[in-house]
């Protein structure tokens, strides 16, 4: 801390943004989640319907919305927290990106991995995650 009048206690503003981000965030997670237990349940995914498709992308809706959540999280924020969200999101990216190439790569060649488009995904969720924690200190 550069001063006394700084401090570690979030300001109101912050509580506020926080609670906006929320409050945006938790209405798309909680649809992502019957979405996906809706397609587990009922979707049949595994079967020849044509339906199945549109199953498929039913979790693609909420997801839109979480989407949505970021962004207008991210424009409330100020512009210390805008850096540091994209910061990790840029590194997020690029190892979402490397990931994708590798595993792609490693298919073409001949291995078989289902899970592919999922591990690359996770590596990018959990590299934007790390990034961001890491650009914040």
């Amino acid at each position: 801390m550069t001063s006394n009048l700084d401090t570690a206690v979030p300001s109101r503003g912050d509580r506020a943004r926080a609670f906006a981000y929320f409050r945006d965030l938790a209405p798309a997670m909680a649809a992502y989640v019957v979405a996906i237990v809706a397609v587990v349940m009922w979707g049949h995914l595994d079967g020849d319907s044509p339906w199945r498709f549109a199953w498929a992308l039913l979790p693609v809706l909420p997801v839109l919305g979480v989407v949505r959540a970021v962004v207008r999280g991210l424009r409330r924020s100020d512009e210390y927290a805008q850096l540091v969200q994209l910061r990790g999101l840029a590194v997020g990216f690029a190892v979402a990106m490397i990931a994708y190439v590798v595993l792609g790569m490693l298919m073409v060649a001949g291995l078989s991995t289902p899970a592919a488009p999922w591990m690359a995904f996770g590596a990018g969720m959990v590299a934007w995650a790390a990034a961001t924690a890491v650009a914040a200190r």
